[in-house]
């Protein structure tokens, strides 16, 4: 069940993406009223299909991670779901921001990618 595992942090890390770039408009509502700074943000948020349509999905993801959890070891599940959704939502950046992708990243990602193969060959010991 460990590919339940993967599979959410591939859903998270891809719509993390997607909800950053979606909610880029967000910073041009503003009101001295909070009530309605609040609702404005709300409108845009349902209006957005940017931001709803992800967010949905990455809805879906986390009902898939609880599924999981019930499947797997909940000690090995939980940081290999959530290193692999900060790999995988890195990536998703370089990839639409290549200035992004530098030695110190690199380095990051393999460490974190070193860490989730040891937790997960531990536990099969």
């Amino acid at each position: 069940m460990f590919i339940l595992c993967l599979l959410t942090a591939f859903i998270w890390g891809i719509t993390n993406w997607y909800l950053k770039e979606g909610s880029t408009g967000l910073q041009k509502i503003h009101y001295d009223n909070r009530i309605k700074q609040f609702g404005a943000e709300i409108w845009y948020f349902f209006t957005n299909a940017k931001y709803w349509v992800p967010f949905l999905l990455n809805q879906c993801g986390s009902v898939l991670y609880y599924y999981s959890l019930s499947k797997t070891d909940i000690s090995t599940a939980v940081p290999v779901t959530n290193a692999l959704t900060l790999v995988v939502t890195y990536v998703c950046d370089v990839i639409s921001h290549p200035q992004l992708l530098n030695s110190r990243f690199v380095i990051g990602m393999l460490c974190v990618s070193s860490g989730v193969a040891l937790c997960v060959l531990s536990k099969d010991h």
